[in-house]
């Protein structure tokens, strides 16, 4: 009984406990059948039963004991070693900024010799989050078809980035980091008296972890800001009202379900999927204009270029009702253009003007002849 109450003893004591029972139940048949004195064997029994009992309450609480101290010191490890990695990483921001800090400088070494501190940018990866549908404001009839219309959109995207810090010229470290880019696309900025049909771009971005909350908060709110109203031109704000909260609704519903704000290291970037929209390659009305080798022009002015792109270089315009010769041939991607507020996002065809000029034509204005 004494050696159960020493926890150490554990299995063993147990093991004495059952001994011990054991001999007293055997000393107890013995003296039934002898009528031998039972008080002392029924006492020594109950102390063996006792003895036992104890025996397991100490070695149940030992053992409890023993698994805790394993766990806190398993915890203890895990949190060495993630904060080992946390440092780590500190460190590495922290010696890209003060890189970043000293290449705004001109410093020099004891000598007076130059330290020239660099750095270079490289984007390893890009992931589209997503784009919103094309938010034309209505024109205004008083100065021409086209008058004040604007069109916006909005994309997001994330990247991978290699941060390469060179000193003297050389290369002494490189950095990977996650940037975050916010892009606002807007026809007419200006809301001039006609609109052009070519986008303007403005293009943010964020980099956690070395920018700080104030550059995330001026992308967010220049990429979430309208542009359809200037009361400069006399026209009154409520008839842009209702196409300014579309923009705003649109582009913040999109930074809440492309979870952008949450993508903020490698581990985060990796696992992004990026879904890939297969277009059509023809559908019903391009199969028609391919299979037709003339084509009739459906607006005034439209312009030929050197190649499938708004700001290619333009050959020639062709009046309303012009009949060219299709070759063919088709752009491989298609572009967004806005005619008379609606957005048509349509392949570029490449074409033979009755001049004999070659070139391309925007998929919105033509028809088969």
């Amino acid at each position: 009984m004494l050696i159960s109450f020493i926890p150490l003893f554990g299995l063993f004591a147990i093991f004495f406990g059952i001994i011990a029972v054991s001999i007293s139940l055997i000393g107890l048949v013995i003296a039934l059948k002898h009528n031998h004195e039972k008080g002392l064997i029924i006492g020594a029994l109950i102390c063996s039963l006792l003895g036992g009992g104890i025996a397991y309450s100490q070695y149940a609480a030992l053992n409890a004991i023993t698994k805790e101290v394993v766990e806190e010191v398993n915890k203890n490890k895990t949190e060495n070693k993630v904060k080992k990695v946390t440092n780590v990483r500190d460190q590495e921001v922290a010696f890209v900024l003060d890189h970043f800090n000293k290449s705004s400088q001109t410093l020099t070494d004891e000598n007076g010799l130059p330290l020239n501190y660099e750095y270079r940018i490289e984007i390893l990866e890009t992931k589209p989050l997503g784009k919103t549908k094309v938010i034309s404001s209505s024109s205004n009839s008083d100065k021409g078809k086209d008058g004040y219309m604007n069109s916006m959109y909005a994309e997001l995207s994330v990247s991978k980035i290699k941060l390469k810090l060179l000193f003297n010229g050389k290369q002494i470290k490189d950095v990977d980091f996650i940037s975050q880019t916010y892009e606002r696309s807007q026809t007419n900025p200006f809301l001039d008296y006609y609109n052009s049909s070519k986008y303007f771009k403005k293009t943010l971005s964020y980099t956690p972890g070395l920018d700080d909350k104030s550059v995330l908060n001026k992308a967010i709110k220049t990429f979430t800001k309208p542009n359809y109203y200037r009361d400069f031109i006399g026209r009154k704000k409520d008839k842009d009202a209702k196409f300014e909260n579309e923009y705003i609704n649109a582009t913040s519903d999109l930074i809440k379900s492309s979870n952008i704000l949450n993508i903020k290291t490698i581990e985060d970037f990796q696992k992004v999927k990026v879904t890939v929209k297969e277009e059509k390659i023809k559908d019903e009305a391009i199969e028609e204009t391919t299979n037709s080798k003339k084509l009739l022009i459906t607006v005034d002015n439209l312009r030929v270029r050197t190649s499938p792109d708004l700001d290619a270089e333009k050959i020639e315009n062709l009046p309303l009702n012009t009949v060219v010769e299709f070759l063919n041939k088709k752009s491989d991607n298609k572009t967004e253009v806005t005619i008379k507020g609606e957005e048509i996002n349509e392949y570029w065809y490449q074409i033979k003007t009755p001049s004999g000029n070659i070139g391309w034509i925007h998929g919105c204005c033509f028809e088969e002849k």
